[in-house]
């Protein structure tokens, strides 16, 4: 199976439908665990994703509230059903209960975590002159989509990345156990658990090489 799967791997196959695949055919129940792990932590990533995305639909609500003669107490309240990735309930408390200026900013400002600085800018200058705000939110509001955008596709780009360090660091550990479980590999006196965490030592100073580049490309 060693050679098939090298010959596969490098014939262009991808590494994580091999590494998938030789763990099914290698311990179905491990592979089932495997399995149930990385679709917890896809969905614990994909909430994280969420909760930093829609504040452009959210701006763009507080924009078109304010053109259509709204004020930006009640733009900003009415909007937030915009963006239900956005935990924007205690701005919309504040602006509901008529709190001061200031306060209502820092809470944008925390809700919002890309153009958080630039509303709160925004919401500061508006309540001081009285100006019409509708263009101004319209401008910020292009911006977040533009960094939306590109935000997503830098998680594209590092997808593969992400996978590939998620099967460097499984394998290993997973084949490791398997072998104890099955009494193929004795864990005892002698050299080997030494060389084992030696191993497992020089893997997460790579994972976490890797970790950091993937975070720097993101």
């Amino acid at each position: 199976m060693t050679v098939l799967l090298a010959l596969a791997l490098a014939a262009g196959a991808p590494p994580l439908l091999l590494a998938a695949g030789w763990l099914a055919a290698s311990s179905p129940p491990l592979a089932l665990v495997t399995a149930g792990g990385w679709v917890l932590w896809a969905r614990r990533r994909e909430r994280h994703r969420m909760a930093g995305v829609g504040e452009a639909a959210y701006l763009r609500g507080v924009a078109a509230e304010l053109a259509g003669g709204a004020s930006l107490r009640r733009g900003l309240t009415a909007a937030a059903g915009r963006a239900p990735g956005l935990d924007l309930r205690r701005v919309a408390r504040l602006c509901d209960a008529g709190a001061p200026w200031d306060r209502v900013a820092t809470s944008a400002a925390e809700a919002l975590p890309g153009a958080g600085r630039q509303v709160a800018a925004a919401i500061e200058m508006t309540a001081q002159t009285g100006a019409p705000a509708a263009d101004l939110f319209s401008t910020i509001a292009a911006g977040a989509a533009e960094e939306e955008r590109l935000s997503g596709e830098r998680r594209a780009m590092s997808a593969q990345a992400r996978a590939s360090a998620f099967v460097i660091a499984g394998l290993p550990v997973g084949v490791v156990a398997l072998l104890v479980v099955s009494g193929r590999l004795a864990v005892g006196d002698g050299p080997g658990p030494m060389v084992m965490a030696l191993g497992l030592v020089l893997q997460a100073a790579g994972l976490t090489v890797m970790g950091l580049m993937i975070r720097g490309a993101r």
